[in-house]
């Protein structure tokens, strides 16, 4: 079921969607319908502009990024920080810095911020390795370990292969206790919604936000802004399949 879901969520993004357009359209060209063709042509060059054009994409985002506020420190505080995983590439000619996503690398940084404001806490990293043999959770735990954090203050989560596994895994470490937890400001939503789901008190930290201003409108469409829409769908896509299996 997890490599359905992650097949059928790959051919939903707006840069498949455009060239299923393309294809379609070609088709019917080529069958003699070139009114039609025309109008799915026009169609898909409308699409992949609307999502490539920044403000649009954080239209998009920002309901997913406005839903929790940044974490305030406070005196009272749980004793679990749970990271959730990204992405990573285990490669030892170069330096861990880059062996981690960027993703990754603005979570563990949350999260070994909000360890270090706080004693006696503990951090814990979950994600597996998909392709790769160490798992996202050990690579999070190395740089964690190298900027200062005791080894002995981390818990690893090696098998959970997506949000909801996470959240369950965590559960069984957790019990009734809260925890802080960390993830990106447009998965939060979601992340948070599985957590409370599986019976966690959950204190959101979120963090990698994408929608940090208010965007200028005269913008060219660009890559990065088909980065953001595909991050909105990528969240969406999950919210309802979530809703749809009745785990969210």
């Amino acid at each position: 079921m997890f490599l359905v879901k992650k097949i059928i969520s790959t051919f939903l993004m707006p840069f498949p969607i455009f060239l299923i357009l393309l294809g379609i359209g070609l088709y019917l060209w080529y069958r003699g319908y070139q009114r039609l063709a025309k109008k799915i042509f026009g169609f898909s060059l409308l699409w992949i502009i609307l999502l490539s054009y920044s403000p649009f994409s954080a239209l998009l985002l920002k309901p997913l990024e406005s839903a929790y506020p940044k974490f305030h420190l406070n005196a009272a505080h749980p004793k679990y920080i749970h990271v959730l995983g990204s992405g990573h590439t285990s490669n030892n000619r170069l330096p861990l810095s880059s062996e981690l996503g960027l993703v990754s690398l603005v979570r563990v940084t949350e999260g070994i911020s909000i360890y270090k404001s706080f004693p006696n806490m503990k951090l814990i990293f979950s994600g597996y390795g998909g392709n790769d043999p160490v798992s996202n959770a050990h690579k999070n735990a190395q740089l964690a370990i190298v900027l200062g954090v005791n080894p002995q203050d981390i818990i690893l989560l090696e098998e959970p292969k997506d949000t909801q596994e996470e959240a369950i895994a965590a559960k069984n470490i957790v019990g009734s206790q809260p925890l802080i937890l960390v993830t990106s400001a447009s998965h939060m939503m979601r992340a948070s919604s599985y957590f409370r789901k599986n019976g966690i008190k959950v204190i959101e930290a979120p963090t990698d936000f994408q929608v940090k201003q208010e965007s200028e409108l005269w913008q060219f469409p660009s890559s990065s802004g088909l980065a953001l829409s595909e991050v909105a769908f990528h969240e969406y896509l999950g919210l309802i399949w979530g809703k749809l299996k009745g785990s969210l």
